[in-house]
This record gives C-alpha cells, sequence and structure tokens, in this order.
C-alpha cells in the first residue's frame, strides 16, 4: 500500500511539474552579473509579449475597467516585476551565458501572497481615508494607494500568465484614486515648480529616467522631454538604462482645463517603490507641444501583435531601454540592435511620423538578391546582435518607429516572409504606404499564414523621437 501510495504521489508531482508554466530567457556577459542583468532584461521583454499576443484572456481577467480602455492594459505590459527567478549559468571560454527560468511551481505562490498583501494595504488605507478629514494625511494615503493599486495590477498581470486560478479582485480602480487626487492636488502653474514636486521626496541615486509620456501613446512630445530634462538636474541619474539602479517612468493625462502627471520609481525587478502626481495649469504647458500625433498608430501597433509559437524577437537601441521610448538629439549617433531566441530571418519595416510627413517603409539590410532580408543564426542566437551601427540623428526631427517581422526557416532553408511591395521616393525610402496605421494592420495580416514545417513568427518595435 505504501509503495503505491509512493508511486501515486511521484506520478502526481511529475504530471504538475510537466503542467508548469515556465518561460526562459537567455544573457550573455563578460562577468557573470553582466549575464544575469541582460537574461533579466530578455526575460521582462518576452513577458511583456506574451501579455500582448494574449491580449483577450488578460483583458477578460482583468474585467470591466480594461476593457473599456485597452490603452492601461498595454501599459501594464511592460515593466513587470520578477518574483521567484531561478538561474542557471555556464561559464565558457569567451563569455558566461545565464538562463533566467521563471516557473509557476516556484513563482506563483509569491505572486498570490503579494497580491493578498497589496489588497489587504488597499483595503485598510481606503478606511482610514474615510476616516481623517486632513487633506494633507488624505493626498498622501491616496499616494500609496495608487502606488499599491499599479503593484497589484502588475503582480496579477504576471500571475495570470503563470495560470493562476482565484485571484484577489480589488475594490476600487486606478481611474477613481486619479479622480480624487485631482481634486486633492495643488494647481501648479509653472514646470520648475512642478519638477521640485515630482522630485523632492526620491533620494536613491543611479536613476535612469524614461520621458514622461502622454498617456496611451509612445511619442515622445516636446513637453515630455522638457519635463524629463527638467528633472535630470534634480536627481543623481545615468544616462543609459544598462546602468540604472531604479528607474523613473510615467505618464500625463490631458484634462478639460490641466494636466495630470503621475511618475513611479521602481527597482531592477520593476517592483514600484514610490509614486508620486500632481496637476498642472495650462501656464505650464501652453507653450509646448504636449498633445501626442501617433495615438491612431500606437492603438494599431498594439493590436493584434503577433506571437507564433516560442520565437521571441526583440530591437532596440544599444545601451537605451527597449520599452519606454527614446528621445534623441541632433548629432547622437545610435546602434540597432536585435537579439533572438531561435535562428530566424526578418525584416524591418519603418514608420515616420512626423506631423507634416508620415509614411511606412522596408528598410534595406539584406544583400543584392534579397535586398529587405536578412538573418540571424549559429552563435549569433540569443545575443545582442548590432545590425546597423552607427546612425547619425538629424533633421529632419520628429518621431519614429522601428518594427521587426521575424520568423523560422522553411524546411528547405529557406526563408517564408515576404516584406510588403514598396516603390523608392525621391528621398531614396522604399515606400509602402503614407498611412503607418494601415500598413502595420496590412502587413501584419499579410505575415500571419498556416504554419508549415512548424513555422514561428513574432515581431517586436521601438519608438523614438527626435529632437
Amino acid at each position: 500500500m505504501k509503495n503505491k501510495l509512493k508511486s501515486t504521489l511521484i506520478t502526481f508531482l511529475t504530471l504538475t511539474q510537466l503542467n508548469a508554466t515556465t518561460i526562459k530567457s537567455t544573457g550573455y556577459g563578460d562577468l557573470e552579473n553582466e549575464a544575469k542583468k541582460e537574461a533579466l532584461s530578455s526575460l521582462s521583454n518576452k513577458i511583456s509579449v506574451d501579455v500582448k499576443s494574449d491580449f483577450k484572456t488578460i483583458t477578460k481577467s482583468f474585467g470591466d475597467e480594461y476593457k473599456k480602455d485597452k490603452e492601461k492594459l498595454i501599459h501594464l505590459s511592460s515593466n513587470l516585476p520578477l518574483k521567484g527567478i531561478e538561474f542557471e549559468t555556464i561559464v565558457g571560454d569567451r563569455l558566461v551565458k545565464t538562463t533566467a527560468i521563471l516557473s509557476s511551481t516556484k513563482a506563483l505562490k509569491l505572486y498570490e501572497v503579494e497580491l493578498e498583501r497589496l489588497n489587504k494595504n488597499i483595503s485598510n488605507s481606503m478606511k482610514e481615508y474615510k476616516t481623517t478629514k486632513n487633506n494633507d494625511i488624505r493626498y498622501n494615503i491616496l499616494h500609496q494607494v495608487l502606488n499599491d493599486i499599479k503593484n497589484f495590477n502588475k503582480h496579477k498581470t504576471v500571475a495570470i500568465l503563470l495560470e493562476g486560478k482565484n485571484l484577489p479582485t480589488l475594490s476600487i480602480t486606478q481611474s477613481q484614486i486619479y479622480s480624487k487626487l485631482q481634486k486633492l492636488s495643488q494647481n501648479i502653474t509653472t514646470l520648475k515648480i512642478a519638477t521640485k514636486v515630482l522630485t523632492k521626496d526620491i533620494k536613491q541615486s543611479a536613476i535612469y529616467i524614461s520621458a514622461i509620456k502622454p498617456s496611451g501613446s509612445s511619442q515622445v512630445t516636446q513637453f515630455a522631454k522638457i519635463l524629463k530634462d527638467s528633472m535630470s538636474k534634480e536627481l543623481s541619474i545615468v544616462k543609459y538604462s544598462s546602468k540604472a539602479k531604479y528607474f523613473l517612468r510615467g505618464s500625463y493625462e490631458i484634462l478639460k482645463n490641466s494636466m495630470f502627471v503621475t511618475i513611479n520609481l521602481s527597482d531592477i525587478n520593476n517592483n514600484i517603490l514610490k509614486t508620486t502626481t500632481t496637476t498642472l495649469n495650462p501656464s505650464a504647458y501652453q507653450h509646448t507641444k504636449y498633445k501626442p500625433s501617433t495615438k491612431t498608430f500606437d492603438e494599431a501597433l498594439n493590436k493584434g501583435f503577433v506571437k507564433s509559437g516560442k520565437l521571441n524577437v526583440q530591437i532596440g537601441f544599444k545601451g537605451f531601454n527597449r520599452t519606454d521610448g527614446i528621445d534623441l538629439t541632433n548629432g547622437d549617433m545610435v546602434d540597432i540592435v536585435v537579439k533572438t531566441n531561435k535562428p530566424m530571418c526578418y525584416f524591418l519595416l519603418g514608420h515616420t511620423l512626423k506631423d507634416d510627413n508620415k509614411f511606412s517603409y522596408v528598410l534595406p539590410i539584406g544583400s543584392d538578391n534579397s535586398p529587405f532580408i536578412n538573418s540571424i543564426t549559429g552563435e549569433d542566437v540569443n545575443k545582442n546582435i548590432t545590425i546597423v551601427d552607427e546612425v547619425p540623428i538629424s533633421e529632419p526631427f520628429g518621431s519614429e518607429n522601428l518594427q521587426i517581422f521575424a520568423s523560422t526557416f522553411n524546411k528547405n532553408g529557406s526563408c517564408p516572409l515576404t516584406p510588403p511591395h514598396c516603390e523608392e521616393n525621391e528621398d531614396g525610402y522604399c515606400v509602402v504606404g503614407g498611412t503607418p496605421s494601415l500598413v502595420v494592420a496590412k502587413t501584419r495580416g499579410l505575415n500571419i499564414k498556416k504554419k508549415k514545417f512548424k513555422i514561428e513568427k513574432s515581431e517586436a518595435s521601438v519608438s523614438f523621437t527626435s529632437f
């Protein structure tokens, strides 16, 4: 009987492990800590892609607030907190290879415990909020609640991906807290005062500041650039995200007669440490360009994200954060880097989103025989590979986006991708069309075909604005 029970238990444990949800990503570096950091960054990006590709499931699990406002869920998909990560490290002759592993068997319980803790904190804080009449105390309580709600939503997103069941639901929403804060917030009249208010209690060093973008948009506006530069003077910052210990991110909502700014300070594992808000009077921003011109494009870009199979691809600029929007200045030089977890072929679409000149084009990254297709194979897999180096930032300035479509190879080794038809214009761009949001949808539709020989497909993008 004992042997039968033991056998049953072993079978149960084996089945449990087989059914576990596991997400892995690999990083390389000269030292182990460099490889770990790269592996964690890749894992975070991979989870973000999984959220976007499984958008319907995540939306359903969050409920009405996110069904009504899809942009909120898209913002949730980046910079998610990582808990219970296991590492496997191999020290090679030239590089250290580290694989970061997030598995439901170990990590899910940690997320569930954190969700219960945050839910309890929010409930207790709101009870205190209702009993106090002091507006200063109420203001501080609401900031703490907002902080906890953001952390709760981010932890719940990962828990859903790990197939957590019966997860707690909050009794109050982020939007409701924003509304209460806006009524209590000071009406700031200058950007200088706003900067002081937003940064006054941040004492940490080695902070990477992302542009504080308009809500629901990836565009770095002139206002976002000025606010970021202003905050940079008040804080101890680093230029590149790879050197950071902390990350400052945020967004702003354009209201009828004011602007509501929110910033979050996070640690390296994307746990939010502090949330601060303020309300600006129009006099603080009316002489800058603050309205996004790319919102329609952003919505198209984030809708119907391609992820077929386990192929994962990333694109970005060397040294810059891939997900938070990038602002560049005349004279900057950037290297375009790509990373993939499998041998693959790919093509790149560029989207120029300037107010007076919007169009999409295919980048000539290939050879004479195939001018728009290139590939990554062999030892270059799982590494950041520079595909175009020292690209100068020069006129015309404005918002742009680079989008990569990737696929594993056919059984005979050929590439199954077909770039969209384009025609060269007088400036040398091979133009696909003059409406980027329509081009994104069209290209994505062409790229989704029935699998042949287990072909896998993926996509990624990076947005940036030059000044």
